[in-house]
């Protein structure tokens, strides 16, 4: 990776790992690390690209929720409270209101 700098970071879930991996498989043939990413991503993203957009999108509106933890609840679509709140800072003020929209929208994806 030598001469390549960022140039910008954001959060993405496992299907956008997914797609940008497999367009760059296209063009080139991937490094050993990029091909187990996209492996990972292959067996481990549990909703299909557009699913997961809405869902992300739909999590981004939920108030007091960052992109990192938006992507993060993409990827792991909690079913239980406790897993979600493992997400957040222990002194977050994060209510449980906020808690249970965040699980209604995955168990909405979910299925």
């Amino acid at each position: 990776m030598i001469g390549e700098k960022i140039l910008h970071q954001k959060p993405v879930t496992l299907n956008e790992v997914k797609q940008l991996l497999s367009a760059r498989k296209k063009e080139k043939d991937l490094s050993y690390e990029q091909d187990l990413t996209l492996k990972y991503a292959k067996r481990f993203s549990k909703l299909s690209p557009a699913n997961a957009e809405k869902l992300y999108a739909e999590l981004r509106k939920v108030v007091g929720l960052s992109d990192a933890q938006a992507a993060k609840i993409v990827d792991l679509l909690p079913e239980k409270k406790e897993i979600v709140q493992m997400m957040f800072p222990k002194d977050s003020k994060v209510n449980d209101a906020t808690f249970e929209k965040i699980l209604s929208l995955c168990r909405k994806f979910r299925k």
